[in-house]
């Protein structure tokens, strides 16, 4: 048997591109004629039980049909293999001849990679690594954007500036947007994409990065309906106090039989009472969850080729022998538009918005993020003056 084959791995949250990087890298495998392609069903934990598929035909119709699909091909999985399982993954790579390895991730996948590079070493089983970055968080360092973050950022502006025309249709006073975004705040901010003027939406941005102040919100989406009669505010589902209290968390119940991280989810139904009890307007909340990192219309494209460049780069780098690197996008316009980075700093401490890029005026961000933000997001779809006298995009 061979022992040139190659083990893809998907990690962590899907998203609208997460396929193209698949598809990219099962291509160009093809090209080169790896000797033989497989994808493990839901990461390591399909690794580890070795459930895991042959990609090697897959024909060129079936792969444009995996490159333009959202989520994950692959299934994927939030699983923290133990030693043993760890063990069983090197006995499935083994008796696939398999010694090359993809992980397509975040943060916490690309430090999967690296711990899984060095516990193969200690086994002395000789694999090559590389690892393509991925999440809508657009929260890693070792990378001037992630594949993802555009197209899910791409979502949040446009259904501002869709929702802004809504509201001023049927005149309502007061909505509140919730975005995703645990601990860093890029997707909230991306939607100051779609404000051109001081009285468009959004009026009020509230990020992780930047301390919630009750007053402060309520006061801001106060004058804001006095001025020009509605008010829309975007909101970070991670959004906290100066003290790391979260404006809003679900906490499971202790009887519950699933081990479950703390839901943040529901921050803004949670303001949009606030603001009914304190200003005495009527408020809506909205949440698209989970559908703005799948929602497919809204693709960036500069986001899909970012996604399937990685993939194709990270074969390009094992075919010629490298390993323990993730590949990093450099900044648009430049050349190359990529390098090779260590796994060990791609796992490193998330990236929150840079200091230099905020302001604290109620808005979130300044022109430095939006200059950045809009050739990664793409075009919007303006609108016209409304008819009924409202000033919109």
């Amino acid at each position: 048997m061979h022992s040139d084959g190659l083990m893809i791995v998907q990690g962590g949250g899907p998203t609208a591109v997460f396929n193209a990087s698949l598809a990219g890298i099962v291509r160009e495998a093809q090209q080169l004629r790896f000797s033989s392609i497989y994808g493990a069903r839901f990461g390591m934990k399909g690794l580890s039980s070795g459930d895991v598929i042959s990609l090697t035909s897959l024909t060129p119709d079936a792969l444009e049909g995996i490159r333009l699909s959202p989520g994950a091909a692959l299934g994927t999985s939030r699983f923290k293999p133990t030693e043993e399982d760890l063990d069983h993954c090197i006995h499935v790579l083994q008796s696939h001849g398999i010694s090359r390895m993809i992980f397509l991730g975040g943060n916490g996948t690309m430090g999967g990679a690296h711990r899984f590079l060095e516990f193969c070493a200690s086994r002395g089983f000789s694999l090559q690594v590389m690892g393509a970055p991925k999440t809508i968080d657009n929260d890693i360092r070792a990378t001037d954007r992630c594949p993802g973050f555009g197209s899910a950022a791409r979502y949040v502006a446009q259904s501002l500036l869709d929702l802004s025309m809504d509201l001023q249709s049927l005149p309502q006073p007061v909505s509140i947007m919730e975005t995703l975004g645990r601990d860093v705040g890029w997707l909230a901010a991306a939607s100051m994409l779609a404000k051109q003027h001081p009285d468009e939406a959004p009026h009020v941005v509230c990020i992780p990065e930047i301390p919630f102040v009750l007053d402060n919100f309520l006061q801001r989406i106060d004058a804001t309906v006095k001025r020009i009669g509605w008010a829309v505010a975007v909101v970070s589902e991670g959004t906290s106090y100066a003290d790391g209290t979260p404006v809003f968390e679900q906490v499971p119940s202790s009887g519950g039989k699933i081990p479950m991280r703390p839901l943040i989810g529901g921050v803004a139904q949670h303001l949009s009472g606030l603001v009914a009890e304190h200003l005495g307007l009527r408020c809506r909340s909205e949440k698209p969850g989970l559908i703005a990192r799948s929602a497919s219309p809204y693709v960036s494209a500069q986001d899909r080729a970012d996604a399937e460049l990685t993939g194709r780069e990270c074969v390009r780098a094992l075919a010629a022998g490298t390993s323990g690197f993730m590949v990093s996008l450099r900044a648009i316009g430049s050349n190359p538009a990529f390098e090779l980075l260590p796994l060990t700093e791609a796992a490193g401490p998330r990236r929150a918005i840079p200091q230099e890029w905020l302001r604290h005026d109620g808005l979130a961000v300044n022109d430095a993020f939006l200059q950045y933000a809009r050739p990664i997001v793409g075009p919007l779809q303006r609108h016209p003056a409304s008819l009924s006298g409202h000033p919109v995009q």
